[in-house]
């Protein structure tokens, strides 16, 4: 008895699987709402779709997308933590009035210890540091991971301007 393999018919069911979720995709985000693909640890990784907000609809606790800042693009996009041009993908932690902290290492908002910051990065590089305390004023922002302790977030180089906001990364599918 002769075993004989088939993978012309899997093969070929697959390539059209793809080219539908390709040509799918590229419709979605053509004609539907704005689609992200999170591939760092710093928040859960997947696809998430990108909601506009005004200013005054942003709240603690959601994901959000922003811009790298011009002054850290070099730091961010030269050690290779993310791909050139891709945003920050955070969780919002901070809006105005909360108190944030870096104290003996940790970062705190409100009192509640977020997690560590690190002087170095994992290939012993410094990173900024912003030690001491202050207020989230009007208009500004503070985000940080709660998922990655090694994450390069606010807690290295502060608030900004809610304006910066491209909106909340609403999680689709993550793993």
């Amino acid at each position: 008895m002769r075993l004989q393999v088939q993978t012309a018919v899997p093969l070929y069911v697959m390539g059209v699987a793809a080219v539908g979720v390709f040509f799918g995709v590229m419709g979605w985000k053509a004609w539907g709402p704005q689609m992200l693909i999170n591939e760092t640890p710093s928040e859960p990784m997947g696809l998430y779709r990108l909601v506009k907000h005004p200013e005054s609809d942003f709240r603690r606790g959601m994901y959000v997308v922003f811009p790298v800042p011009h002054d850290l693009q070099a730091l961010v996009y030269g050690r290779h933590w993310m791909k050139s041009g891709i945003p920050f993908l955070k969780q919002l932690l901070g809006l105005a009035g909360d108190r944030v902290c870096v104290v003996g290492h940790q970062l705190m908002i409100n009192g509640r210890t977020i997690g560590p910051v690190f002087e170095r990065d994992s290939q012993g590089e410094p990173l900024p540091q912003h030690p001491g305390c202050f207020e989230v004023h009007a208009g500004t922002f503070f985000a940080a991971s709660q998922t990655l302790d090694k994450s390069f977030d606010g807690r290295y180089f502060g608030p900004l301007p809610l304006s910066q906001l491209q909106g909340e990364a609403r999680p689709v599918w993550t793993f």
